[in-house]
């Protein structure tokens, strides 16, 4: 492409961001669209960084519904994610498989073991109970538990 295209040019080489839909931001409608409930909150869309449009061929480096490709990742590790590194695109399939393993344990201690939210959140931080952010962290913890378990009972 010449150099005076680039810059005059109509830029197709962007199209709307596939997963906040040109918005910039995701919101609930796009989360549950994408089959993200238990994994994003609504806010400020990582693929597109807010813009609303991303590169053509973005799609063929990182998935929409990444998990791991979210708002709050240092720039250089989503930089790293959206160009497709090897290495970044392996923490993120970590990530997601933690993220349903944490899912599937909660699921677990709560249909099979007949736990309460409460005691699964303190099964999960045993040990941390001393720390500054001990309360405000154990209840979002159980209403993320809440979260999964609504999830999961209204499958059924």
């Amino acid at each position: 492409m010449s150099f005076l295209k680039k810059i005059f040019g109509n830029n197709q080489s962007f199209k709307e961001c596939p997963r906040c839909l040109g918005k910039g931001q995701v919101d609930w409608a796009d989360i549950e669209r994408l089959n993200q409930e238990l994994k994003w909150i609504p806010g400020t869309c990582a693929y597109c960084g807010g813009s609303g449009k991303v590169d053509n061929g973005i799609e063929d480096n990182v998935p929409v519904d990444a998990s791991y490709l979210v708002i709050n990742l240092q720039e250089d590790e989503r930089k790293s994610i959206i160009n497709g590194h090897p290495d970044a695109l392996e923490r993120g399939k970590q990530f997601d498989e933690e993220i349903d393993t944490l899912i599937n344990q909660i699921s677990y201690l709560h249909f099979e073991a007949n736990l309460t939210s409460i005691q699964i959140a303190k099964f999960f931080f045993i040990g941390k109970e001393d720390s500054n952010s001990y309360e405000s962290e154990k209840q979002d913890f159980i209403n993320y538990v809440e979260s999964v378990i609504q999830k999961k009972a209204s499958k059924d």
